[in-house]
């Protein structure tokens, strides 16, 4: 996938296993009762007498062609299945919000819907870059870049920014990493196009519309509505929902509610895709957009995970 996708979910997520769940048995109980259906409007049509079959008359029970055996299974045969359908349904749903993974093992973002943006405050660091066997870039007690070939790597710390050209693919600068600072590193070419990136998102670092959680990890979102807000004891917010369209999850943004909802998930891919507000907030709703780009942690890569598979075991064992 890779790419940003509008409106369907990844192939392998929860909500796609579920869907094809759903979508099998609502074909076979579609088949099972318009055939029947056709067969009973044929057969018992205006002017055409039932063989070996008393007629029917309006307001009488027709006890002759009583059946106990065709009617219990008429009742058990859909009791079963709407218990099953709402077995793996309660399944997946203890899987996105019963079993809530441990605040301390997740990568945790404060997501905050406001009239009419989203805004995301950071509670955990994040430190990514590009996969790339041609690209490299470190920065500790000094910047490292190594390229093969010659570009520009357009450096911003914080306010600060600056250019260096990298004429023989490698260059060493004595620019102090400050963890606590928002700070990127962008390689161009010779027509300013960005091939490569590396940034630090620190803890607490506030954004708004566009933001950035690594893969491959549980990310917990706690989901405001106005949090920062001036609170003067009428006007609280207002209610919002947070669309993560890509992975099939909204969870809604609750005025007045302190401790917020939460909400997570674990991308297995890396892409840019959509987030929108679900719950109608004003004039601008429909506006009040962004994305969420999925990225890998310096040092590791985004794994090809079948998540199809993991999920389907996990409803099986709920």
């Amino acid at each position: 996938m890779g790419a940003s996708r509008e409106l369907w979910p990844d192939e392998n997520s929860l909500f796609d296993v579920l869907y094809d769940k759903f979508m099998f048995w609502s074909i076979l109980v579609g088949v099972f009762t318009f055939t029947w259906m056709f067969i009973a409007i044929l057969r018992f049509r205006d002017g055409i007498e039932p063989a070996g079959k008393e007629e029917l008359k309006v307001g009488t029970f027709p006890t002759e062609r009583h059946n106990l055996k065709l009617e219990l299974a008429w009742f058990a045969g859909p009791t079963l299945l709407i218990i099953w359908v709402t077995y793996i349904a309660f399944g997946s749903m203890n899987i996105i919000w019963g079993a809530i993974p441990d605040p301390d093992e997740t990568f945790t973002v404060e997501v905050n819907g406001v009239q009419w943006e989203w805004e995301y405050r950071y509670r955990d660091g994040l430190t990514w870059e590009d996969p790339s066997s041609t690209f490299d870039v470190s920065w500790g007690d000094d910047l490292r870049i190594m390229a093969d070939g010659n570009y520009t790597a357009n450096v911003i710390q914080g306010t600060n920014s600056w250019s260096l050209e990298l004429i023989d693919g490698t260059i060493t600068n004595d620019s102090l990493f400050n963890d606590v600072t928002n700070s990127s590193v962008t390689i161009t070419d010779a027509d300013g196009n960005t091939i490569h990136t590396w940034a630090h998102i620190p803890e607490g670092q506030l954004m708004t519309k566009h933001f950035f959680i690594p893969c491959d990890e549980n990310v917990m979102f706690n989901i405001h509505s106005d949090k920062y807000g001036d609170k003067n004891g009428v006007y609280q917010g207002v209610q919002h929902a947070f669309w993560l369209q890509e992975w099939g999850n909204k969870e809604d943004a609750v005025p007045g509610l302190d401790t917020g909802t939460w909400l997570y998930v674990q991308p297995n891919e890396a892409g840019t895709f959509p987030v929108r507000c679900a719950e109608y907030c004003g004039e601008y709703h429909s506006v009040m957009t962004g994305t969420v780009k999925v990225v890998a942690r310096e040092g590791t890569s985004c794994d090809d995970i079948d998540f199809g598979v993991v999920f389907d075991n996990k409803m099986k064992e709920a």
